[in-house]
């Protein structure tokens, strides 16, 4: 039974949502039904979660087409603001290079891990691993270039 009490509480905050934040983007799976309007925010804490796929289309409330969800600067924008803010402080630096902490992307191949940063140097010494491929620490949500990532170069320093 509601209650004139019950009626006037002050709904829980959502401590992710920005004030004011426009509701304006649709989400659509594999051909599913569309779900929205959303925010920015909300869909970028819903990749986050793995409720919504990276490969999601979606559509801005004035937009005809649809797009793919990793396409829209503003949901990728939107999705690193959310993950920096989820996220515990990266741990310090591992004093040792034969931490397994990195997935390798080649084009064509399957990720290949989880490696260290020292089996990554002796694979591109060996021309196992291109120095065009990319990295993921494992839990991350972005790879990178494999020579962005500072362990790999004072790796192949260290093999020199």
């Amino acid at each position: 039974m509601t209650t004139a009490a019950t009626m006037y509480e002050t709904p829980p905050l959502d401590m992710h949502r920005q004030p004011n934040e426009p509701k304006v983007w649709h989400v659509c799976v594999d051909g599913g039904d569309s779900v929205g309007p959303v925010s920015a925010n909300q869909l970028a804490r819903g990749v986050r979660a793995g409720k919504v796929p990276s490969h999601a289309r979606i559509r801005h409330e004035t937009d005809t087409f649809w797009s793919d969800v990793l396409d829209v600067p503003a949901i990728v924008a939107a999705i690193k603001q959310v993950s920096a803010a989820s996220e515990p402080p990266p741990p310090p630096p591992s004093p040792s290079l034969r931490v397994r902490q990195y997935l390798v992307w080649v084009p064509g191949v399957d990720a290949i891990g989880p490696v260290s940063a020292d089996q990554i140097a002796r694979g591109i010494r060996a021309g196992k691993v291109p120095p065009d491929a990319s990295i993921q620490r494992v839990g991350d949500f972005f790879a990178q270039d494999l020579l962005e990532e500072p362990e790999v170069i004072e790796a192949l320093k260290a093999l020199a």
